[in-house]
């Protein structure tokens, strides 16, 4: 099914927030959702994934436990949208030609676009590497190198400096493409964000409620 990339966003934030990550990293993640749904990718299906795999599962399991490389989570596997947040945090160090590797990784696509916002703040070409794919970011233009990105979990990340682009550069568009169970996923964590109804608020909402206005 074609979403519009606002609707994509908006779903993705909502979902994230309801597998009990932060509004803040939430609104990360639907930006990230976007832009790579923006590039044709199946950014969708990995948020899914990724936010089925991590609900209920402390933070503190999932993040980072330091930034000495490489980053490792004290679970055993590091969440990409807590992981990307913090290389964009990052991105000075990146850009000083301070290359970070990352241990057990689930999901590496969606730490792209964290990185390509580290590559666009400090103006620097930066590349992230796994498995046989590389997505380069140079001249705010995206390149990927790859014949199947969507890896489920990698044992090393590399993030850094990149050298001469390789690949296609990555188109954009203006709808993403959302499959139904996906949806589906999505919107029934996304649904936890929503307040509960009570019978003032159904009172207040649309419609006459016990007002009789003919």
């Amino acid at each position: 099914m074609s979403w519009s990339l606002n609707e994509i966003e908006g779903l993705a934030r909502k979902a994230t927030r309801g597998a009990g990550l932060s509004w803040g990293l939430a609104e990360d993640a639907g930006r990230a959702t976007r832009w790579l749904c923006a590039m044709g990718l199946p950014a969708a299906d990995e948020l899914a994934n990724v936010l089925t795999e991590i609900d209920g599962v402390a933070y503190t399991e999932i993040a980072p436990q330091s930034f000495d490389n490489p980053w490792r989570a004290p679970g055993g596997t590091l969440c990409p949208l807590v992981a990307g947040a913090c290389l964009t945090d990052m991105a000075g160090a990146l850009a000083d030609g301070e290359p970070i590797t990352l241990g057990r990784t689930a999901h590496p696509l969606l730490l792209y676009p964290y990185l390509a916002a580290a590559a666009d703040m400090t103006g620097t070409s930066l590349a992230l590497e796994w498995d046989g794919t590389t997505i380069t970011r140079a001249d705010a233009t995206s390149f990927l190198d790859s014949d199947g990105p969507d890896t489920p979990v990698t044992e090393k990340v590399r993030a850094g400096i990149a050298g001469a682009p390789t690949g296609r550069p990555a188109r954009r568009a203006w709808r993403g493409e959302i499959s139904a169970d996906t949806a589906q996923i999505l919107q029934g964590l996304a649904h936890r964000t929503y307040a509960p109804e009570t019978e003032q608020s159904r009172l207040a909402g649309a419609g006459a409620g016990l007002t009789d206005n003919d």
